[in-house]
């Protein structure tokens, strides 16, 4: 499973970016319903944390740091994550 996150996860991320842009582009143009343009950005966030997390686990990043420190890493990119996402829909 840790090949296949080293592998696709900047892809996955990527993915979740168009699935956001996707639904606002619908939602505002097609429905005429006003959203939030926040969707935008927290599809952004996420493909950037997605990406970063790939580039750690392929050892781009960090490489003289142990595998205790690189996850510990990683957490904090995915809390960040998550309350600055929260943060921007409420």
């Amino acid at each position: 499973m840790k090949e296949w996150f080293k592998k696709y996860l900047g892809w996955l991320g990527f993915g979740i970016l168009m699935i956001c842009t996707l639904i606002f582009i619908v939602a505002e143009f097609i429905l005429n319903i006003t959203l939030n343009s926040s969707i935008l950005m927290i599809g952004f966030l996420i493909m950037g944390a997605a990406d970063f997390i790939k580039d750690i686990l392929n050892d781009k990043y960090f490489t003289k740091y142990s595998e205790k420190v690189k996850n510990a890493i990683i957490v904090f990119i995915i809390t960040t994550t998550i309350g600055v996402s929260y943060f921007l829909i409420f």
